[in-house]
């Protein structure tokens, strides 16, 4: 949410402007190390451990929020889960869908759990370093971050006075 907040402002979008249009929120996830660790703490369970970790409540915290009414998607395809979310945004752009469109991705590693089970499968790179592409790849390093943009078709950026970062 703060990092949408962060980006909509970044474009000149004043973010409460958006309530009641059909603005999109495309979020990608793909591990929920955290979420895990609360349901396994039976004791401090709540709803929260809920609602409050799992994919879907990432888009939907931000539309919710903002009241917005268009597309509202977690999805995971791994990682390709970022470009995923980009390019249904983007379809929902063409399409007319949507009219401006906030799309994100994130990772946290709340544990070692899954770094375990990925070094048993052989998946990890010894080094941690992932070097894709190239000849002396040899599995890949997991990290963490989260990063958010805001999307327009140009014409309606350009007309919206919108400064225009990458096309």
């Amino acid at each position: 949410l703060e990092l949408a907040w962060e980006a909509l402002t970044d474009a000149g979008v004043p973010p409460m402007s958006l309530g009641g249009s059909d603005a999109g929120v495309y979020v990608a996830a793909n591990s929920n190390d955290y979420g895990r660790r609360l349901l396994e703490d039976i004791q401090n369970t709540g709803a929260y451990a809920v609602n409050g970790t799992t994919f879907y409540g990432i888009a939907n915290r931000v539309s919710y929020f903002l009241d917005l009414r268009g597309p509202s998607m977690a999805v995971d395809t791994a990682c390709a889960g970022s470009l995923t979310a980009l390019h249904l945004a983007s379809q929902g752009l063409r399409s007319g869908e949507t009219p401006i469109a906030i799309v994100g991705g994130l990772n946290i590693m709340a544990t070692p759990a899954l770094n375990v089970a990925l070094d048993a499968a052989g998946a990890m790179s010894p080094d941690g370093r992932s070097k894709a592409f190239d000849k002396d790849a040899d599995g890949y390093g997991r990290g963490e971050g989260a990063g958010v943009v805001v999307l327009k078709r140009l014409a309606d950026a350009r007309r919206d006075g919108d400064p225009v970062l990458a096309v």
